[in-house]
């Protein structure tokens, strides 16, 4: 079912979608649903004022895998990381990880406590119901791929509360120091 072509988003333009571009809800879930039909899958991307994330839709139906979720990483680069991983999925059953875009990426079961909420809308209305344990997986990235003020903040949604973590204890003493002075 998969073609192996990367799957796009229903963004054509620069922070524009196909609904805020006037299309009906009705024409959106169609094409989505014909996405899924020709590719296997497609990618969704939600943006908000203060969040942008992408999940897959179609692995689960097409393929028994779960879906794919990515946060906290530059909205320009999760279509194509979500889709390459997918691309491992249809090719295999399995996420694609060993390629270069993808060396050091893994993926971990999202916790039920986020499984209802704001992150799985487009899922509800494709299926009529929110996804279940075991449906979807986040992305994670590895630390390296993050500075190191902000390998910590990344939301971990295979836990039950995913509010990151503050800095190590280590790191917010050394930021308290002024140069110079002795410790």
């Amino acid at each position: 079912m998969g073609s192996g072509k990367s799957v796009t988003p229903f963004v054509h333009d620069a922070d524009m979608c196909l609904q805020c571009d006037g299309y009906s809800h009705e024409a959106v879930m169609q094409a989505l649903d014909l996405q899924v039909k020709i590719h296997g899958w497609a990618v969704v991307q939600v943006s908000d004022d203060h969040d942008v994330f992408s999940y897959t839709l179609g692995l689960v139906e097409n393929f028994g895998h779960p879906e794919l979720i990515i946060v906290d990483v530059e909205p320009s680069l999760q279509q194509g990381l979500l889709n390459e991983i997918a691309k491992g999925v249809a090719a295999r059953g399995r996420p694609a990880l060993n390629g270069p875009a993808t060396r050091g990426v893994r993926c971990v079961e999202v916790h039920q406590n986020h499984l209802h909420g704001n992150y799985f809308g487009t899922w509800a209305n494709r299926y009529g119901m929110l996804p279940t344990p075991g449906q979807v997986l986040q992305v994670l990235l590895p630390s390296s791929a993050y500075c190191k003020c902000h390998a910590h903040a990344v939301r971990r949604l295979d836990r039950p509360d995913s509010t990151p973590a503050g800095p190590p204890r280590l790191d917010r003493a050394q930021r308290r120091r002024r140069p110079g002075r002795a410790a």
